[in-house]
């Protein structure tokens, strides 16, 4: 294996590997963008209040409980969220995107994709939609589902404020070429260097492009 392809494979691997982690990190900006604009409505506040207490209770000291004890929490949190997640609006998207990641904690990735389409079709005007497509489409690879990544992240990357752009394209590059279909494969790479040329992202995914070129040219 020459040097040039491990690290590439590396550069793929560690991105596969954090994916999991952004939903937090995701969720925790997301319930900053989507908590403003709707307070004046006393059904949204109380919504909303209700839902930063299970959020609370749930991520409270988190890191030093037991295993035992964190599954208790993810089931109380989502018994909790039930009654939330059939609302509309605001309300409804963060409670699906809440009950979303706790469920991707749990590995059930088939609910847990249920619960970001569900929210990212609740608010598609709003930019959370892309996150929630985004992080669908990481279930569906969970679940070797790659029509159904390649389906959500292409929703996901309609949106060109999309702050996880760069990756959606890249993940949608990988998955296409996984499934065989390199010209959409190049595509996609190729879209990451048009949008922003110094993206960590792009040096790899020209990598890649060459790659691919060559192996058709054999």
């Amino acid at each position: 294996m020459s040097k040039e392809k491990s690290k590439i494979e590396t550069f793929i691997e560690s991105n596969i590997k954090v994916i999991g982690g952004v939903f937090v990190i995701l969720i925790v900006f997301a319930a900053l963008v989507v908590t403003a604009g709707s307070l004046n409505k006393k059904a949204t506040e109380k919504g909303i209040s209700t839902l930063d207490k299970i959020d609370f209770e749930f991520r409270n000291e988190g890191a030093g409980i037991s295993e035992s004890d964190l599954i208790v929490r993810q089931d109380k949190a989502l018994e909790a969220l039930e009654e939330l997640t059939v609302k509309s609006g605001i309300v409804g998207v963060r409670a699906n995107m809440l009950k979303a990641d706790i469920l991707f904690q749990k590995k059930d990735y088939e609910a847990s994709r249920s619960a970001w389409v569900k929210a990212g079709d609740s608010k598609k005007s709003v930019y959370t939609a892309p996150i929630c497509y985004f992080n669908a489409a990481v279930c569906s690879e969970n679940l070797g589902d790659n029509d159904s990544a390649i389906s959500y992240y292409s929703k996901a990357i309609k949106s060109e404020d999309f702050l996880l752009i760069d990756h959606a394209y890249f993940n949608l590059g990988r998955v296409n070429e996984a499934a065989g279909k390199t010209d959409d494969a190049v595509a996609a790479y190729e879209k990451i260097s048009d949008l922003h040329p110094t993206s960590r992202f792009t040096a790899v995914a020209k990598s890649r492009v060459i790659a691919i070129k060559a192996a058709k040219s054999e």
